[in-house]
């Protein structure tokens, strides 16, 4: 007689055995999903930057206080000729993309947003979020951005995101959120793979230097159970 129970629980193994090998295997991507229009909310999450350096997010957190409005820091970041790169810029035109198909919000890294065409997120800025650093700090760590992100996503009563990141990053970044939403989120069908030799960032210059870093990050996200 067969046992319902220990074939149930054989599943569920195998599953977390898949689960463990996709999440360390850091040079892949996820694959795309087929359910993508049941999304209702786009989150996606920065790779790198070429300008602004620790003085100018120091400047940035000051006029966060100052505009609080999402549209009149981009437009000071404008004037200083901000650099976002070229993986921010994929991004964004991966996020235009569905959002002309699907006609949902978008909650996005500032840096994504800066990439934006300046007539389309004019157009589209009531339903756009920025995620920006915390006051007092430079740097927001990519766990940190997620939990802002989900956060912001349910303050709109908003359940089901699509991400969309770079090809390196997603898998560290679709796990992140099922730890967090107890479910995987919809991978989005575009998933920008391009490095910036001229980023800030030396792991987002070329697939070298972000083999070096990534393992090591992937290993702390499960000693700190983000995953």
């Amino acid at each position: 007689m067969i046992n319902i129970e220990f074939i149930n629980y054989i599943r569920e193994e195998l599953v977390k055995l898949k689960n463990l090998i996709r999440y360390t295997l850091f040079w892949c991507g996820m694959p795309k999903s087929k359910n993508i229009h049941e999304g209702d909310v786009i989150l996606a999450q920065s790779f790198g930057r070429n300008s602004f350096d620790d003085a100018d997010i120091q400047t940035l957190n000051e006029k966060f206080n100052e505009f609080e409005l999402d549209e009149k820091i981009l437009e000071w970041i404008r004037t200083k000729n901000f650099k976002p790169g070229k993986p921010n810029k994929e991004i964004a035109k991966a996020i235009m993309d569905l959002v002309t198909r699907h006609y949902i919000p978008v909650i996005v890294q500032w840096e994504i947003a800066t990439a934006f065409p300046i007539d389309w997120y004019e157009r589209n800025k009531k339903y756009i979020t920025c995620i920006w650093p915390p006051a007092g700090n430079t740097h927001i760590d990519l766990h940190s951005i997620i939990i802002e992100s989900l956060e912001a996503m349910k303050e709109k009563k908003l359940s089901n995101p699509i991400v969309v990141t770079h090809k390196r990053q997603i898998v560290r970044v679709a796990y992140v959120i099922k730890k967090l939403l107890g479910k995987f989120p919809l991978i989005s069908e575009t998933q920008p793979k391009s490095f910036d030799r001229n980023s800030l960032q030396r792991e987002t210059r070329n697939l070298f230097f972000w083999s070096l870093k990534e393992p090591f990050v992937r290993m702390y996200y499960i000693v700190k159970r983000y995953v």
